[in-house]
């Protein structure tokens, strides 16, 4: 899109020269009047560049802004996601650390009651990490 408009911006001051030369072949005006044209058809055209070049510049920059707001956006959910998930993590460990614990219990409370049954007495080992 972009290649498009310069090509068109650059047929257009072609065009303009073009038009300018021509003009001062086949200008039936005197040389004051037409030197007095060229210049004031230069100062025109050389305004709506100018113009031109800063709405050009408007519109980059307003695109740029949006485009910072919409990546800004996007960055804040994707923290916010990542914090959700390790939280999530985080509890579905701490249940796991739990659910281990409450294992350990569990044996270690089977191993007694099937070492009274025995009539041993229990050995109690920490596991090993």
């Amino acid at each position: 899109m972009e290649k498009q408009e310069t090509t068109g911006i650059g047929w257009f001051v072609a065009g303009l020269g073009l038009g300018a030369l021509l003009g001062v072949l086949f200008a039936p005006k005197p040389g004051k009047e037409l030197r007095e044209g060229l210049v004031t058809g230069a100062k025109d055209s050389k305004e709506y560049m100018a113009t031109r070049s800063r709405e050009a510049r408007e519109q980059i920059n307003t695109m740029v802004d949006r485009s910072r707001d919409q990546i800004n956006t996007m960055v804040d959910r994707s923290r916010d996601q990542i914090n959700e998930y390790a939280e999530r993590g985080k509890d579905v460990v701490e249940r796991g650390k739990d659910a281990v614990e409450r294992g350990r219990e569990r044996w270690s409370g089977m191993v007694d009651r099937v070492a009274g049954e025995a009539g041993v007495s229990p050995r109690h080992e920490e596991p090993e990490n």
